[in-house]
């Protein structure tokens, strides 16, 4: 018979008050069926495969429900599509009881579940999903670097925080907010403060920008902080998240993205799931070099093939006279690499000065998903965990939609900044006015924007 996942009592923590598949299993094996129904069905818009295949079980024995094979049958079927590695066996199992009318029927309930749950992380990384408007090609013309919190100074603490910006049209920067940070909330108030003190070159049209600042301090012992760190992921967060803890998943994803130097590794889906946490060794950088070319404003994702050809392609931003077919003769081997402007004045506290004669280059390693921050953080958010969902709608234009129809006041507001930089003026304002009467924290320099 096919069974829940068992997990041990000892890694629910108290902390934790939102409901997850961790939760809703400890629910489930507490036989108190119809509260962890309950829990996994609040789950399943957010295209959570765990939630979906435990409901299936729960169907196919009648545990919370009459028993219901029909039923059971399209939920094993989302959760295939949604990618539960034991859904085909559970579809399988009950094939034989089914006629195809019914068959039929259970795969149409779950292709309308589908449709109105968050696209799957497998979908989401074999395709270009949709994002949320960002103009990130605006020439910084005036930086300000962030004053260390004292506090955080004498404690050793490092980190980093990654905010959203609203540039008006002569270049100034009229709003920021913090979306995700780490530790949360130590360094937001000094990059929020020194982000709104940026310039940037005046365009025809206000933009959003999205600018992640560091916090490192410059002192001996750094390794041992690196350490440090590795060891909680390994020991604290890592066993947590896999049992499906939202919030240990989500300390996974801020614990790699401090660790792993490489930010732009991407996902080998291709791989078998890594039950194990990476080591010190599995995080060795790939070094970006320059390349002598014509040099272009723009900023894409290549893929090359033995031959050098060029077989995908993703602009970010910018202008890039590339096509697919080209063959790319400055790459040496068949790979995934990432070609932007080469900044001459990097690492130094002057503006951006950009060569004319070279190009960045850097190959983007693969990782298994598990090791990835990208993954940890979007099964934080098809746990429930809101900051993780925030956190994912800056990138990704379905979870940003998902977030306004829940009537979230951070995506509400930004939604209403995205329609005003597209200058769809009366809708911007009217969303403006939902997202206050959510609780949007807007400066008086952003609300009179919308007046």
């Amino acid at each position: 018979m096919l069974k829940l996942l068992v997990l041990s009592s000892a890694l629910l923590i108290s902390s934790v008050a939102l409901a997850d598949t961790y939760q809703a299993s400890q629910l489930y094996h507490q036989q108190k069926y119809q509260q962890a129904k309950a829990e996994f069905e609040l789950l399943l818009p957010l295209g959570n495969d765990t939630a979906a295949f435990n409901l299936a079980v729960m169907a196919m024995n009648g545990q919370g429900m009459d028993q219901d094979i029909e039923l059971a049958y399209s939920y094993f079927s989302l959760a295939a599509e949604l990618g539960h590695p034991d859904a085909l066996t559970g579809i399988q199992t009950l094939d034989s009881r089914l006629s195809d009318e019914q068959k039929k029927q259970a795969q149409q309930q779950a292709e309308l579940w589908h449709s109105q749950a968050v696209p799957s992380y497998a979908s989401m990384q074999q395709q270009e999903t949709e994002q949320p408007a960002r103009d990130n090609n605006r020439e910084i013309i005036q930086r300000v670097e962030p004053r260390y919190p004292i506090n955080a100074a004498r404690r050793g603490t490092q980190g980093f925080a990654s905010v959203l910006l609203l540039i008006d049209e002569q270049g100034e920067v009229i709003y920021a907010q913090t979306q995700h940070s780490f530790p949360a909330g130590v360094f937001d108030d000094a990059a929020e403060h020194a982000l709104r003190q940026w310039r940037y070159q005046p365009s025809s049209q206000k933009s959003i920008h999205t600018v992640t600042l560091s916090f490192n301090l410059d002192m001996a012992g750094q390794d041992k902080w690196r350490d440090k760190l590795l060891m909680s992921l390994q020991q604290d967060t890592w066993p947590g998240a896999l049992a499906g803890i939202a919030s240990y998943q989500y300390t996974n994803a801020i614990l790699l993205n401090y660790l792993d130097p490489a930010s732009d590794a991407t996902a080998d889906l291709n791989l078998l799931q890594q039950q194990l946490p990476p080591q010190q060794a599995d995080f060795q950088p790939e070094k970006a070099r320059a390349v002598t070319m014509p040099a272009f404003s723009g900023t894409a994702l290549v893929q090359v093939d033995e031959q050098k050809k060029l077989i995908q392609l993703r602009v970010l931003d910018g202008e890039v006279p590339l096509a697919e077919g080209d063959r790319l003769e400055f790459i040496d081997k068949a790979g995934e690499y990432r070609i932007a402007p080469w900044d001459l004045n990097f690492n130094t506290e002057k503006s951006p000065f950009f060569a004319k004669d070279k190009m960045y280059l850097k190959a983007i390693p693969k990782r298994p998903k598990e090791w990835t921050d990208d993954y940890w953080l979007d099964q934080a958010a098809r746990n429930g965990l809101l900051e993780a969902q925030r956190a994912r709608a800056q990138f990704d234009k379905g979870w940003a939609t998902y977030l306004q129809q829940k009537n979230d006041p951070v995506a509400l507001g930004w939604q209403a900044i995205e329609l005003l930089t597209e200058q769809k003026t009366d809708e911007a304002k009217a969303v403006f006015k939902q997202a206050q009467t959510a609780g949007f924290d807007a400066t008086p320099e952003l609300e009179v924007l919308f007046q």
